[in-house]
């Protein structure tokens, strides 16, 4: 027990006394604006005010930062080298050229084989990932551990300071990423690499890749489309996010004080990510397709204004293409990092 400013804090464990106590202020078993319902922790807190009383539960503690970083850089490099690069790989061909489906995998295999598909993975593929899942998850963990405490207390609904947290950790996502995705978009947008050449020798030239544009462009071409891209990084996970927020609450919680503030299962949680994640796809489609026109290899060297890439999409029919690769990606991306990577933490914390 202490006593600090006027206020008597007692640490207990959550007994039914402590549960009691917190019913009839609108807080469900667990902590306050309750993700947790009766699984939450053991622990809670009571204070107890010279001017009043009310019963606060102690967060779980924010997710840690730098182990969230490791654990989303890691989970993102093996999901974008199995499938991910690839999925993104068709889209932007798609986006950018002509042909079906079939005839971009055909093109990007003719002369490689199946090589062909990691074309601009390494090194700039490679790097992309580990950052996009290590920056994402160490933004969104700072964030959330700001944000949930102003939940916990009412300030602001649970799902808008997730939503924000998804959002602020996607801007932290967009500044660094920039350079990166300019890279390695204009290496599987290049035709130079779709000609017959080794996995190494291929490796070798996108590594080159960059002090071309350099070179030739100047350093700050490196930040071409990054307006554009750090823009929509905060859109798509706000968005995805929100979406995500919105399936939980009307697919799989009930109207009871119980029901909307319990803890999904990873099952239910990883089905409303991804269909959260799908929506926003279609939702942002148009703003990805406008930073894969702006960074492609054939704009080298070019001042293009997002707004008339923007209005040509649309004039030409092309604001769509490449929708169906960019809805799978999206979603099995946003299960990944709002759902998978926090169930391996949680793991990794032997919760």
């Amino acid at each position: 027990r202490a006593r600090a400013c006027g206020a008597l804090v007692v640490m207990t464990p959550m007994s039914a006394a402590v549960r009691a106590l917190a019913a009839p202020l609108g807080h469900p078993p667990g902590r306050p604006g309750g993700a947790e319902g009766p699984s939450a922790p053991h622990a809670s807190m009571l204070v107890l005010h010279g001017t009043g009383r009310r019963t606060l539960a102690v967060s779980a503690g924010g997710e840690s930062p730098v182990a969230k970083f490791v654990i989303s850089g890691a989970v993102t490099w093996v999901f974008e080298l199995c499938c991910g690069h690839f999925l993104e790989f068709i889209k932007v061909a798609k986006q950018t050229r002509d042909g079906s489906y079939l005839q971009i995998a055909r093109d990007i295999t003719r002369e490689k084989g199946i090589i062909g598909i990691w074309d601009g993975f390494f090194p700039w593929g490679t790097i992309q990932a580990v950052a996009k899942g290590a920056v994402f998850g160490y933004g969104h963990a700072l964030a959330k551990s700001a944000l949930m405490p102003l939940a916990d207390d009412g300030y602001i609904p649970p799902g808008i300071a997730e939503v924000a947290a998804g959002g602020i950790g996607g801007g932290f996502q967009g500044v660094v990423l920039s350079p990166l995705l300019l890279l390695k978009t204009r290496v599987m947008t290049d035709p130079v690499f779709r000609q017959k050449m080794g996995a190494w020798e291929t490796t070798v030239m996108s590594t080159k890749v960059g002090m071309k544009v350099i070179n030739n462009e100047g350093v700050l071409a490196l930040m071409k489309g990054a307006g554009s891209f750090s823009i929509k990084r905060v859109l798509d996970w706000s968005t995805r996010f929100w979406f995500s927020v919105l399936i939980e609450d009307y697919c799989f919680r009930g109207s009871s004080e119980y029901e909307r503030t319990r803890k999904l299962s990873t099952m239910e949680a990883m089905i409303a990510s991804t269909a959260g994640g799908m929506i926003s796809a279609v939702a942002t489609l148009p703003v990805d397709g406008v930073v894969a026109q702006i960074q492609q290899a054939s704009k080298a060297g070019e001042a293009v204004s997002p707004v008339k890439v923007l209005q040509d999409m649309f004039a030409s029919g092309k604001s769509f293409r490449g929708v169906e690769a960019r809805i799978v990606h999206v979603g099995l991306t946003t299960c990944l990092m709002k759902t998978a990577a926090s169930a391996l933490y949680d793991m990794y914390r032997g919760k």
